[in-house]
């Protein structure tokens, strides 16, 4: 029987228990009360609670065992008087009688004790047995389990069987299901509790801002009390909006390297589903993910070279400035992410140095759609072309791109 299962129980028994005391008139009843919302609820008794239940389960049984003797000692005396016509006895008389009856029903204590004990096997059995009845009743109006198996067990526990240990695992298992789900429930509904909290205080805040504006444009002057307010309103949601950019960022950085093939795709879902689904990121998965950046930018840069140097290409084979045929073959080499032999980087030089010459600084600024305000060095880039392939063909086969 899984804990579960036993907390169940456990609670439905003292529920009972409590309503017995109150039938009873036996306890204070503010506290009953308390102790049976607690129980309705599903939460565990405070320790200080259930000790008040034993103490209270003692005085009831002892009331119990008093008006049992009072109702058997009644009985006695009734029998007594028809059996002997008469309707006044003295105490010895009844003493007598009783002694007779004693040694008419004497009972070996051995033969005590066992009938005790069966007893209480038998009540432990119902007990256990309810209990797992009760199990497969709630599995059954969840949709768990099979219901065959299930129908299957009911029927050989109402027979008194002993179940197979196979049946007993079946239970087990759908019995941490049970759990889950039961659990799974309640955290739903206390979140979306929660959240309609969270809402209706927003809209109080809302509405609060909503009268300071107001107020600030009929020109009313604003207390020091709404300033403060407002300053503490504005970092709370300042600080709520960066952290909401910082996820964003994170995630689209995740689009990026996965883009590129850079990183593990597993590791890499796993953190975008942290951040998805607002949870906290260990700290070792966000410094993963900073190094992959980094070689991301690596990459970008090197690309961002070749690119360059391809569109400048395009540009000379356009306005017909050079040959064409040997610009072609340094395009493919590009393409192909070859290195350039040195001859061919100083012609790519002096033909970007004729280029420059036919057009004006702001097109040379916006060649193949690069940033307007940065000037762009040819000659750097020319120089560093070689490292850039190089460097990026180490980094595609690290991270086996093609």
């Amino acid at each position: 029987m899984t804990e579960n299962l036993i907390h169940e129980i456990k609670a439905k028994q003292s529920l009972h228990f409590v309503l017995q005391l109150e039938e009873a008139r036996l306890g204070d009843q503010k506290r009953l009360d308390s102790i049976k919302k607690t129980l309705s609820t599903g939460q565990i008794l405070p320790e200080v609670d259930r000790k008040y239940l034993e103490e209270q389960s003692a005085q009831l049984e002892e009331a119990f065992g008093h008006e049992l003797m009072a109702k058997w000692a009644l009985d006695f005396v009734q029998k007594l008087q028809d059996k002997e016509k008469k309707t006044r006895f003295t105490l010895d008389e009844i003493k007598d009688s009783l002694e007779q009856e004693k040694k008419r029903y004497k009972i070996g204590r051995k033969f005590l004790m066992h009938a005790s004990t069966q007893l209480k096997q038998s009540i432990e059995y119902e007990r256990e047995t309810g209990g797992t009845l009760e199990l497969i009743s709630q599995l059954k109006e969840t949709k768990i389990g099979d219901n065959e198996t299930l129908n299957h067990i009911t029927k050989a526990l109402k027979s008194g069987q002993n179940l197979e240990e196979s049946d007993k695992q079946y239970l087990k298992e759908k019995s941490r299901h049970l759990k889950q789900v039961v659990d799974c429930k309640t955290k739903v509904t206390k979140t979306k509790e929660a959240i309609k909290k969270l809402q209706e205080n927003e809209l109080r805040h809302f509405n609060k801002l909503e009268e300071i504006k107001q107020s600030a444009e009929n020109g009313k002057l604003i207390s020091q009390r709404e300033q403060n307010y407002l300053n503490a309103r504005y970092e709370k949601l300042q600080s709520a909006l960066d952290q909401q950019n910082k996820k964003e960022w994170s995630i689209q950085t995740i689009h990026k390297l996965e883009e590129y093939r850079i990183g593990d795709p597993a590791k890499l879902d796993t953190i975008k589903e942290l951040l998805e689904d607002e949870i906290p990121v260990p700290e070792n998965d966000a410094k993963y993910l900073k190094e992959e950046y980094k070689l991301l930018q690596q990459m970008r840069k090197h690309n961002k070279k070749i690119d360059w140097t391809r569109g400048v290409i395009t540009e000379l084979q356009e306005i017909e400035i050079g040959n064409s045929e040997r610009l072609a073959a340094i395009k493919k080499l590009l393409e192909e992410k070859r290195t350039i032999p040195e001859n061919e980087i100083n012609y790519l030089a002096q033909k970007c140095k004729l280029l420059m010459m036919t057009r004006s600084e702001k097109e040379y600024q916006t060649t193949n759609n690069e940033n307007n305000t940065e000037e762009i060095d040819y000659n750097i880039i020319l120089s560093e072309l070689n490292t850039a392939i190089k460097e990026l063909k180490n980094l595609e086969h690290m991270f086996h791109v093609n």
